[in-house]
């Protein structure tokens, strides 16, 4: 049975072994290939691909103040949990909504232009008009997810017991390592490689290079793939389901993997990231939860690591 699970992250890491090898051999004629800024299907994936690790720390916030409320900690204590962990919430749907909003306002600007409507700048550079109901939408639509979001982790957390409470406040914390631990990565690589992303090279071929070469700073951050990174990092979700419900545990994993392949492939198809860009945006994702689950003695299917 234990090889018969190790095997399934062998699988895994061979099948992103050799999309590797395959970008490192034809990104370029991949990316040129596929790529379609105006693709609706990259575009939705562009826009809406980023929200699992601001859900996954807004239930982190959610588990906290449970525990606290549950817990037989002083006033003062449990005053200062819920203050702490409400804001930092709050900041997760606002970050959440925001790019969401900014990405869906770059995709109606385009449309008015007339340009590909997933034409984005993707490096934060530039400037961008607003429209006037960006703000109030943003503010309305965060503090309706936020209360929604409450109630639905409040009915989800009532049930549970001291020892599930425990676990949980393991996986909370472990939530916290596993996101900013691969963002930081990422943001890292990004700024070292300094990597052409495939639309920029639409006027000049010559600024192609492949993946292993590092260009170091020079603003161009197509290596590795954040949304990539940003999807894959939804298997940390079967963490929050109890260990004895394997079957819930695996059905997450599907989904959870089937959305982080749709969206790696949507970056590529976009004209975002090579294919190497996502294969690797995919692999530090997928190895931190690993290594997190690992650290709480979890398996992500619910099986027992013993």
């Amino acid at each position: 049975m234990n090889f018969i699970k190790e095997k399934r992250e062998l699988v895994t890491l061979v099948s992103l072994g050799i999309l590797l090898l395959i970008g490192g051999i034809g990104d370029k004629q991949i990316s040129q290939g596929i790529m379609n800024q105006g693709s609706l299907f990259g575009t939705f994936f562009q826009n809406y691909g980023l929200i699992f690790p601001g859900i996954i720390l807004f239930m982190a916030t959610q588990i906290f103040i449970y525990y606290a409320k549950k817990s037989d900690l002083p006033a003062l204590d449990k005053g200062s949990i819920y203050v702490i962990a409400i804001i930092a919430g709050f900041y997760q749907i606002w970050q959440m909504v925001k790019i969401m909003l900014f990405y869906t306002v770059n995709s109606l600007n385009n449309h008015q232009a007339n340009q590909p409507i997933g034409a984005a700048n993707n490096d934060g550079g530039g400037s961008m008009s607003y429209p006037n109901w960006f703000f109030p939408v943003l503010v309305i639509l965060s503090f309706v997810l936020f209360v929604a979001g409450c109630q639905l982790c409040k009915r989800w957390l009532k049930g549970k017991n001291q020892q599930e409470l425990n676990r949980l406040l393991l996986v909370g914390l472990g939530a916290i390592v596993a996101v900013y631990t691969a963002n930081t990565i990422v943001d890292a690589m990004k700024n070292l490689w300094g990597r052409f992303r495939p639309y920029e090279l639409q006027s000049n071929l010559n600024n192609f290079t492949n993946w292993w070469s590092i260009n170091g700073g020079n603003g161009h951050k197509s290596f590795p793939s954040g949304h990539s990174e940003q999807a894959w990092l939804a298997l940390y979700l079967p963490l929050f389901v109890a260990p004895s419900n394997k079957k819930k545990r695996w059905n997450i994993v599907l989904l959870t993997s089937l959305f982080g392949c749709l969206v790696a492939w949507s970056r590529v198809r976009i004209g975002a990231h090579f294919l190497s860009d996502v294969a690797v945006g995919s692999v530090i994702a997928i190895f931190v939860v690993y290594v997190v689950a690992r650290l709480l003695n979890q398996r992500l299917d619910g099986e027992d690591l013993s």
